[in-house]
């Protein structure tokens, strides 16, 4: 497909009418359907199906309209790139993260790298591991900060090939809840399966890590809450729904100063990594992603006990 077909075939299905294209393209509506007509030839099959006055995308639309979403989301990019070089101004160093991290630690990295480059914009957004990796692998950013697995402080796994791996910090799984589960100061996982746990996704990967603590031990909680994010979890462990085992750096965002925070019991390490993107620097270089990421390992690292 060439560009101009990308272009009318994403317009059309934002908008789901030939009008709407032609309006959101800048083009005589005639030249919007000329362009859509001439991408059917192409491709040897139809896109789009007139429905009620509107073009109801067919199967195969379907199937493409993910990938062609995310290469617009990437010519977008090159375009503003270019407009901000002519300009003068300076492209924004993006930085994807954790949402369980965007409550506490991010704003402290970020006054941190602030301070030191003070001229550099920044663009941030929150996905899930997995996500930010793909994301990465995609060039959709330069920096994202993801869970990883302990004890060996090295790739994150499931993450694709060609991303660096720099190691920021390690924390551990907690039990945070509004009371003490169990009799002692850290909890075991046969106490967490007596209780109605709120639990973290097994596509996440801390959520897999616990799965499989569990599956080992024999274990197999049932009446819980499932969430997509730490974050989440947290906030239903605060609010009385049940225990939540969560890491360590999200248990720090907590707001209830009464919230009981216990640590898994054989202790269960979780990283956190500064995930780069692959292939030639981006218009900031390698050194400012570095930058951030050690701000954010900073941002990390526990306050110094007062004197």
């Amino acid at each position: 497909m060439k560009l101009k077909h990308l272009e009318i075939f994403h317009a059309v299905m934002l908008t789901g009418t030939l009008s709407g294209a032609a309006r959101l393209l800048h083009l005589t509506q005639p030249a919007a359907t000329q362009a859509l007509q001439s991408a059917e030839r192409q491709l040897g099959y139809a896109l789009f199906a007139r429905r009620r006055n509107r073009l109801e995308p067919t199967a195969e639309a379907l199937a493409l309209q993910p990938e062609v979403a995310r290469l617009m989301a990437q010519l977008d990019a090159v375009r503003r790139l270019a407009e901000a070089q002519r300009a003068g101004r300076t492209a924004p160093l993006r930085v994807l993260v954790v949402p369980s991290l965007a409550v506490v630690q991010l704003p402290a990295a970020l006054r941190l790298f602030r301070a030191r480059h003070a001229g550099v914009p920044v663009s941030l957004r929150t996905l899930h591991s997995r996500e930010i990796a793909q994301a990465l692998a995609l060039r959709e950013a330069d920096i994202g900060v993801v869970y990883g697995r302990v004890p060996a402080l090295g790739p994150v796994p499931g993450a694709p090939m060609g991303l660096e791996s720099v190691p920021l910090a390690t924390g551990r799984l907690v039990c945070v809840s509004r009371r003490r589960v169990g009799r002692a100061g850290t909890v075991t996982l046969a106490e967490l399966a007596r209780e109605p746990l709120v639990r973290i996704d097994g596509r996440d990967p801390l959520g897999a890590l616990l799965a499989e603590e569990a599956q080992r031990a024999g274990l197999a909680p049932e009446g819980e809450i499932v969430v997509q994010t730490h974050h989440t979890a947290l906030v239903l462990a605060e609010e009385g729904f049940g225990p939540a085992v969560v890491d360590s750096f999200t248990a720090a965002a907590a707001r209830r100063a009464d919230l009981v925070v216990q640590p898994l019991q054989p202790e269960v390490p979780v990283g956190l990594y500064a995930l780069l993107s692959p292939g030639p620097p981006g218009p900031h270089g390698r050194h400012l992603a570095l930058a951030f990421a050690e701000a954010f390992g900073q941002a990390l690292q526990p306050p110094p006990p007062r004197p």
